[in-house]
Parts: C-alpha cells; structure tokens; sequence
C-alpha cells in the first residue's frame, strides 16, 4: 500500500486504473496528480508563478452541495488560496453530473469563466451553463466575502466589485484535445491544468497519446508516494 497524500492508502489496482488507458478516473485518482502539480507551485515558484491558483476536484464538489443551509461565513475557509496580490486565474477541474470532468479557467482579473471540454460531442450551452451555475453564483459571494476584489481596487480603480454572476464562455473543440472514447476526460483535464500553470496556452497532445501521458502521470505519482507502513 503505498501513501499518494490522499486520505486512505492505495495499492496496485489504483495505480492499474489511473494508467489503463480510457477507464475513467476517480476523485482520488484527480487529487492524487493535482496535489503534485500544486506541490510543484510552491517549491518551483521561479516557473509556476502565484498568478495561476490550483483547485482540487473537491472545490467544485463543495460549491455543487452548498445552499441556503450553508452559511456563508464559511467561505472564508477559502480565503488563504486567493491570498496572492497578484493571482489572476483559478483552475478548477469539475466533474460535470457526476460522469465526465472538464476544466473551469476563471480569470479573476475580468471575472468570467472559460470552460474547457475533451467532450467531442456537442453539448447544449444551455446545459453546461446549468452545470457550472454553482461557479458563476457563488464565485462573486466568495470572492466579496474575503475582499478579494476589495483589495485589488483600493490600488487600481477599474476593478470593480458588482456581486453579478460570472459569465461563462465555452472554449473552442478547435483549441482543446478531445477525448475519441470515454473515459480519458480526467486525463485530459490534468494535462490542460499541467499546462495553464505553467502559462502554456497551446495544447499540442493528441487522444493518440493518452495512453502514454497516462503511464507518465501513474509514474510520477508513486514516485511521489512512500510505503504507507512508513507514513
């Protein structure tokens, strides 16, 4: 059993998963990789820059189950990952009805949402805007709740603080490697985040190799690991 900074050990049929090409990937197998990528943030900061923020797949989870019932101070938890005066952009991965993960790119600068989606299939914008609601809603309050906005416009006067939904924007299939089968959506939204976090905006892998970037992800993540009797 070997410790991937998750809650509970994994052993071998994890790890078979996360690299078997097209066999969807859990919420444990997401945060597995992006804890590394967000490691990588803190100790490299020369190379990932505090501009870009990494989310974990439970964010857009605990935004899915928050309501009325939900206190509102409570989003103040949050306060610390926009703490940078400088962040422009919060990369959240979000598994959409439960069955298919796509990356949410807020830009915080003009306050919208870029969705990027390895769904080949045309969906109805209608539908992803219904998706991604607990984004452009609560996402204001957040923000307004920790001054994040606040802060930015006592130095600079354009910003401004209107509590309005974000607006979404669907990114071009053109510009985003699509999945031809199921089950690589979780790859590919790792791979986009790999590469936003480190600026690069051109996408120049194909659904061709997938099976190789999954094995190469599976690698780093036990390199990363130690044997949990250890731990």
């Amino acid at each position: 059993m070997r410790d991937v900074d998750l809650l509970e050990p994994v052993g071998v049929p994890w790890f078979h998963r996360f690299q078997t090409n097209i066999m969807e990937l859990e919420d444990t197998h997401m945060d597995a990789y992006l804890h590394i990528l967000q490691k990588r943030q803190r100790y490299y900061s020369t190379v990932y820059g505090p501009r870009i923020n990494i989310q974990d797949s439970q964010f857009y989870e605990r935004l899915m189950g928050s309501g009325a019932d939900k206190p509102r101070r409570s989003w103040s938890m949050f306060k610390h990952q926009w703490s940078a005066e400088d962040l422009a952009v919060d990369l959240i991965p979000c598994n959409l009805g439960r069955t298919h993960w796509a990356l949410a790119s807020v830009d915080l600068t003009t306050r919208s949402i870029y969705l990027m989606d390895p769904f080949r299939q045309e969906v109805p914008f209608r539908h992803r805007k219904t998706q991604l609601a607990c984004l452009r809603y609560f996402l204001p309050s957040m923000l307004h709740a920790v001054d994040f906005h606040g802060r930015r416009r006592r130095g600079d006067m354009t910003y401004t603080l209107q509590n309005k939904p974000f607006p979404l924007n669907i990114v071009s299939r053109d510009r985003v490697p699509q999945q031809d089968r199921g089950g690589n959506c979780g790859a590919h939204t790792l791979r986009l985040i790999e590469y936003l976090s480190v600026n690069r905006d051109t996408f120049d892998w194909s659904e061709n190799e997938m099976g190789t970037i999954r094995e190469k992800m599976d690698v780093e993540i036990f390199c990363n690991s130690k044997d949990w009797s250890s731990s």
